[in-house]
C-alpha cells in the first residue's frame, strides 16, 4: 500500500529505525511497501515519558517502529501492570490496547494510548536542527 505525505518545513517522519527530516520547504512524496511510519506528532521521546502509561506508550511505539514485539514483550507486560496500578480507571482502555497488540495492529493501540496521555509530549517542535545547513545558489559542478 502507498501512504502519500506532505511535510511542512522542518516536519518529520518516523520510518521504522529512520528519521526522515524535511528541510525549510515543503515537500510531497509517497512510500510505497509495508513498513512502520509515524509522524512527529505521534512520536514520544523516551526522555519525556515520566508515568507508567507514557513509558508503555514509548514501549509500543518502538514494537511498532522497530519490529520488536517478542524483545519488548517482558517490558510491555510490566509497564502495562504499572499503568493499571498508577490508574485503575485506565482498564478498558488497557485492555482494548491489548488486544491491538496481540493482534500486531501497533497503530491503532498507538491511537488509543495517546489520547490517555498528556498532549503536551507530543509537540512538534518546527525549527531548523543542529545539523540543518540552508543550499544557498544552488549546486556548482
Amino acid at each position: 500500500m502507498a501512504l502519500r505525505f506532505d511535510l511542512g518545513p522542518f516536519d518529520e517522519l518516523h520510518i521504522g529505525k529512520c528519521v526522515l527530516k524535511n528541510s525549510h520547504e515543503r515537500a510531497l512524496f509517497i512510500v510505497e511497501g509495508d513498513t512502520p511510519i509515524l509522524r512527529a506528532n505521534y512520536v514520544l521521546s523516551p526522555a519525556l515519558a515520566v508515568s507508567s502509561l507514557e513509558k508503555l506508550y514509548c514501549c509500543v511505539q518502538r514494537m511498532y517502529l522497530e519490529e520488536a514485539h517478542e524483545e519488548l514483550q517482558g517490558s510491555y507486560l510490566a509497564l502495562a501492570a504499572g499503568s493499571l496500578k498508577e490508574d485503575p480507571t485506565l482498564y478498558a482502555e488497557l485492555h482494548a490496547a491489548d488486544q491491538l497488540i496481540a493482534a500486531r495492529q501497533y497503530y491503532k493501540a498507538l491511537k488509543g494510548l495517546k489520547k490517555l496521555t498528556r498532549q503536551e509530549l507530543f509537540g512538534v517542535h518546527k525549527g531548523a536542527s543542529e545539523t540543518y545547513v540552508p543550499r544557498f545558489g544552488g549546486w556548482k559542478r
